[in-house]
């Protein structure tokens, strides 16, 4: 079992057995070991991306600080990596600072004022099992857009069977057919660009 990590080490992302879904203002990561859909707003999903093992929670806050040109704490950061940790997305558990009984969405709420809408949040969702038979893995209910081949459908996707659109708008164009993912974009990607998402009414 791995052992929680102390403060002075580093939070590094989890990269493995996930399907990672960027969105415009979050980011969709389904864990397919675990068989979880993780929705990470804006802040938590910058705090994730700079886990990488060499930088520190007030680094990190520097540099929210930097993108957002408002003032973070610390604690905002420390706030995200215990929901990333909670939902299993660092390579190992990280442990809370001295104070980090303190370290809630209360308090950083408080401390952010007016900027309160930079609170990391990490929603979990636990995701239907195969033997729902119908049920369709999260990363597969965006649009997967301007199809060049098999390779740009996620691999969880690619026997999903979903709407298939003659062009990158993803029910803006007229549908082709109701096929898997991977189909979709072997037979028209090359020709065309398409656009498919599940379940699109199939």
């Amino acid at each position: 079992m791995n052992q929680v990590k102390a403060n002075h080490q580093l939070a590094r992302a989890r990269r493995d057995n996930l399907v990672v879904q960027e969105m415009p203002d979050e980011i969709l990561v389904y864990d397919l070991k675990q068989h979880e859909a993780h929705v990470l707003n804006q802040t938590a999903a910058f705090v994730w991306n700079h886990c990488d093992g060499q930088t520190t929670a007030a680094e990190i806050a520097t540099l929210i600080e930097k993108e957002w040109h408002k003032p973070v704490s610390e604690d905002v950061v420390w706030l995200a990596l215990k929901q990333l940790s909670r939902a299993n997305l660092l390579q190992e558990p990280i442990a809370m600072p001295d104070n980090g009984t303190r370290i809630s969405r209360r308090n950083a709420m408080r401390k952010l004022g007016l900027a309160a809408a930079m609170i990391p949040v990490v929603m979990s969702i636990v995701a239907p099992t195969a033997l729902a038979g119908a049920s369709i893995p999260p990363a597969c209910q965006s649009c997967v857009k301007k199809i060049a081949g098999p390779a740009d459908c996620p691999s969880v996707c690619l026997n999903v069977t979903g709407q298939c659109f003659d062009n990158s708008g993803c029910g803006a164009g007229s549908a082709l057919v109701c096929q898997t993912c991977g189909t979709c974009s072997q037979n028209h990607g090359q020709t065309t660009t398409v656009s498919w998402v599940a379940p699109g009414g199939c």
